[in-house]
């Protein structure tokens, strides 16, 4: 399989350029956005599911890359690279297949199985790291118990363990049934699901979705197409909390971030330096682009002022 995934990458591990340091040795953007690791992984051949998402060490890195080719299905896969000592391996394959995520402190990685046959149905599953090494994948049973869920898609998890996802949400009246719940953990167990409010789940046909909470809860990202839902199908939004729970307004990144065409699954890297979002480049090609995220403050700022 890993040929399929590197026609243009590599056609095997001498062609890889020798990575080192931080954020696979990329060199680091600045307020306009960039495509991350070309050729690494964002490629011409494959649609980057997902932002990639980095251990807090930034010793390890996981993400998705799906490969299209017409009148068959879809291959996904899971990615992954470590750095040992100061160089990353070449990337391989991940058995943590669909929207891999780390949690703030790095001891878990979320991530939904592919394929019924795999549990994809049971909804959200993690693997805890002990001793250096992945263990064996838990099911949260989330749609066991909330079945009216139906599906859970799109983790983000804060500090204290509160849990963001995209799921089925009836009676809103967005694309798809979709809407970006909260979840709360309470000694051990996670609370019934709440829908977070109208200003962000739109309903009218529109689309909300790929939420990323910040690790403290203050601020929330996530793609929609509000603005211009005909000619394009998502920007990158940001809202903030404050300390009774309150969501102001969502703001469009504006061009600093956003384009004509859809970006999606945003998230910010463990220190706070840097957005990863996705971009359409052209038919079966999304890329992972990033850009400074000193933005995020700016804004808060802004809304602090007004």
């Amino acid at each position: 399989m890993w040929f399929i995934l590197t026609g243009i990458q590599a056609q095997h591990t001498n062609d890889l350029p020798v990575l080192k340091g931080d954020y696979l040795g990329q060199p680091l953007p600045g307020d306009t956005p960039e495509v991350f690791a070309p050729g690494i992984v964002s490629t011409d051949t494959t649609i980057e599911h997902g932002s990639p998402t980095f251990s807090p060490d930034g010793n390890e890195v996981f993400w998705q890359s799906n490969y299209r080719q017409s009148g068959k299905e879809t291959q996904i896969f899971g990615m992954t690279m470590q750095r040992v000592g100061n160089t990353w391996n070449a990337p391989g394959i991940s058995p943590y297949t669909s929207g891999p995520v780390f949690s703030p402190d790095g001891n878990r990685l979320y991530f939904l199985p592919f394929g019924k046959e795999n549990g994809e149905e049971n909804g959200p599953y993690y693997v805890e790291k002990k001793d250096n090494a992945w263990g064996e994948p838990v099911c949260m049973d989330l749609l066991a118990r909330f079945p009216e869920i139906k599906h859970a898609y799109n983790y983000s998890i804060t500090r204290d363990g509160t849990f963001y996802f995209l799921g089925y949400a009836e009676g809103v009246g967005a694309m798809n049934d979709f809407g970006i719940y909260r979840m709360e953990l309470n000694n051990g167990e996670y609370l019934k699901p709440e829908l977070l409010p109208a200003s962000i789940n739109m309903g009218e046909g529109l689309l909300s979705w790929t939420p990323f909470i910040a690790p403290d809860e203050s601020y929330l990202l996530f793609s929609s197409n509000r603005r211009s839902p005909k000619t394009d199908m998502g920007d990158i939004y940001i809202s903030f909390r404050d300390s009774e729970g309150n969501w102001t307004d969502p703001v469009n990144l504006g061009k600093e971030v956003n384009s004509d065409r859809q970006e999606r699954f945003p998230s910010v890297s463990p220190d706070g330096k840097y957005l990863f979002f996705t971009r359409w480049i052209a038919r079966g090609n999304e890329d992972v682009f990033w850009v400074s995220a000193e933005f995020i403050e700016k804004h808060r700022n802004a809304m602090t002022s007004d």
